[in-house]
């Protein structure tokens, strides 16, 4: 079987002067939000010179089972494990065929500056950022991650990559669309990235965003709800009270969120219910009783 590399080259870097083909990777969150890595990532993949992934791994496992492709690079995210955040860099800067490449999940590092720069569903702001810090490193070319919406744009001489999710972004969506990039780069710098959408791996997947319509509207076209009707209703104020309580009793109560998302993510069923959730909490020995009293006084009245 003809290996990803040579399947999706694109016809203006003919294969004598090819220089490197990278595979580009991100937000697969495992497995807080998806059980194991999809075996279509493997063959879109294969062939590749190198793996990077840019961030929101999960378990640093993910990056052992990539490496079973090509050896890998990565960055940490924004919502990752304990020794992913501490063992994986905010960005790295690689060089290769005469070009640097700087791989960023692209988050704020301050939570507050990252709640706010949310609150903006214009796309230049965030396209900025993203430009400037591969400039003030004299990148040609950011690979990054985050938005969990698979694109590419250039801002002038300068390229911006991301090869999009696999898990969803959040325990309330589902992530519609699951993509990964291969970024290959011809002798003379030039640069071009090719998704590939894992429902159709056999075939390039070509990304539109509708810049003037906004980010909301970028990330309906890949991201969609788990919540039923009941559940969205009480969704915020659920957070606000669990994420109030300290993080050693908050973290085992998104867990028990997360094994009934499962449910969801895994295509069992459509959508996740008041009743889906407190079944978890309740059958969860390790909770606290707080975490309990919150998540019954909230949902028990919707679950019977």
């Amino acid at each position: 079987m003809t290996a990803a590399r040579e399947r999706f080259l694109p016809p203006d870097i003919p294969a004598g002067r090819l220089t490197a083909c990278l595979g580009l990777v991100s937000d697969t969150h495992l497995p807080d939000r998806c059980a194991a890595l999809p075996p279509p990532l493997f063959e879109a993949l294969r062939g590749v010179d190198l793996l990077l992934h840019a961030g929101d791994v999960g378990e640093l496992g993910v990056l052992d089972d990539l490496s079973a492709v090509a050896p890998v690079i990565a960055v940490h995210g924004n919502d990752e494990t304990e020794e992913a955040q501490r063992a994986l860099p905010y960005g790295q800067l690689l060089a290769v065929a005469g070009r640097r490449l700087l791989l960023t999940h692209g988050h704020y590092p301050d939570r507050a500056e990252e709640l706010a720069s949310r609150r903006d569903d214009a796309w230049g702001p965030k396209l900025a950022r993203r430009a400037d810090l591969g400039r003030r490193a004299g990148a040609a070319i950011v690979v990054f991650g985050h938005t969990h919406i698979p694109m590419t744009y250039r801002d002038d001489d300068l390229l911006l990559v991301n090869p999009g999710a696999i898990a969803s972004g959040n325990g309330r969506s589902r992530q519609l669309r699951r993509t990964v990039a291969l970024l290959y780069l011809r002798d003379d710098g030039h640069a071009v990235a090719v998704h590939v959408d894992l429902a159709a791996p056999d075939r390039a997947y070509s990304p539109r965003v509708d810049w003037d319509a906004g980010f909301r509207a970028a990330l309906d076209r890949v991201s969609a709800s788990i919540l039923s009707p009941e559940l969205e209703a009480e969704v915020d104020r659920l957070a606000a009270r669990v994420g109030a309580l300290p993080p050693e009793q908050a973290r085992p109560a998104w867990q028990a969120w997360n094994r009934a998302a499962h449910r969801c993510w895994s295509g069992e069923q459509a959508v996740l219910t008041p009743g889906d959730v407190l079944a978890e909490v309740r059958r969860d020995p390790e909770l606290s009783p707080a975490v309990r009293a919150e998540f019954e006084a909230i949902l028990g009245r919707h679950a019977g």
